[in-house]
């Protein structure tokens, strides 16, 4: 079933957790004492949702997904879309946890950027195929990479799943113009909440938690 359409909204960022080793070790290696609530250690998967003729889509760039990508009629490794309900339930029935993060309302897309949005990620990553960039999503979470200023310029033709992220948000100036290979799922979250352009806005932590708010 499809969540409500009040429940995610275009622009949405969906931050999940894991509980597989790579998962796992995303989450250790970019743990962070100083990080807000919640993100001390972050997410090892983020996506964000969009507008399109098949309704809300959750937008992704990973190898990990058993379903066929919506747009494509395929699996594929990298860009790819889903309905969101199918893959939160995937994270929670692996025993993982979702959190959605919202823009705040000052920071809020128009229905222009809505448009733009959609625009940018079928144009340039669901219609034409683009592979999933397994060495930056490895550097992106090697911090002395990013502090001795080591990392591969950006690549938009293979993306990890916060590269394609913060490549959009940049777009949509959200998010200050840098090398998109630099932002780790956790690096991404944490500075779009220290920013005060996103905020924490539903929490799951069990399948029967999410299955029991979208039947209240």
């Amino acid at each position: 079933m499809q969540p409500p359409a009040l429940s995610f909204q275009p622009g949405d960022l969906v931050a999940c957790s894991g509980t597989d080793w790579v998962s796992r070790g995303i989450q250790l290696a970019t743990w962070s004492p100083y990080a807000a609530r919640g993100l001390r250690f972050g997410p090892s998967h983020v996506a964000i949702l969009s507008e399109s003729d098949r309704g809300l889509l959750w937008v992704e760039s990973t190898t990990l997904c058993p379903h066929p990508c919506v747009i494509r009629g395929e699996r594929v490794s990298g860009c790819q879309a889903h309905a969101p309900a199918d893959r939160v339930r995937d994270y929670l029935a692996a025993g993982g946890t979702v959190d959605v993060y919202r823009l705040t309302d000052i920071n809020q897309f128009d229905q222009k950027e809505r448009r733009l949005l959609r625009r940018i990620l079928f144009r340039h990553f669901l219609w034409t195929p683009v592979g999933y960039d397994l060495g930056g999503a490895i550097l992106s979470g090697t911090r002395a990479i990013r502090w001795l200023g080591l990392l591969p310029g950006a690549d938009l033709h293979s993306l990890f799943c916060s590269e394609l992220v913060a490549a959009i948000l940049m777009r949509l100036n959200r998010l200050n113009h840098a090398n998109p290979t630099g932002f780790s799922p956790a690096r991404l979250l944490r500075t779009l909440v220290v920013q005060g352009k996103y905020h924490r806005v539903l929490s799951w932590s069990s399948l029967c938690s999410f299955e029991a708010y979208f039947h209240e």
